[in-house]
């Protein structure tokens, strides 16, 4: 059982999560993982760099067969959620050509949050601190 539980937390790391989650369940973290690894799976043979595609999804200018597969509304909400400019990426500069990848430069900015973590720390991983809003 020590394994399993390991095993999830884990994944757990490398999921979007939101900076006040303290700990995702078990069935949660799957579901977010099927959905995340659908989305990641869309971007890669999208014509658009990473996160114009997901801008555009969010906005709903982009639906596709598969879109459904992960645009839940608990993944889309974490996705929104995602400050790129904290993570250190200028979305101003990106190369319109969709060379510039952030889920290849730093794949686990946006899922690396220790959950003992709270909001403050949580805004230097890339995520809006919405309680200053």
């Amino acid at each position: 059982m020590l394994s399993i539980n390991s095993a999830f937390e884990e994944l757990r790391l490398h999921v979007p999560t939101f900076p006040f989650e303290k700990r995702l369940s078990k069935i949660d973290t799957l579901r977010l993982a099927i959905a995340y690894i659908a989305l990641l799976k869309e971007i890669l043979i999208s014509d658009y760099d990473p996160i114009t595609y997901i801008e555009k999804c969010l906005r709903g200018e982009i639906k596709g067969e598969h879109t459904a597969e992960w645009n839940t509304s608990d993944l889309t909400a974490r996705l929104s959620w995602i400050n790129w400019e904290n993570l250190g990426i200028n979305i101003a500069q990106r190369n319109p050509m969709g060379a510039f990848s952030p889920f290849i430069r730093t794949p686990h900015s946006i899922t690396t949050i220790p959950s003992s973590l709270g909001t403050e720390s949580s805004t230097y991983y890339g995520y809006n601190n919405r309680s200053n809003d």
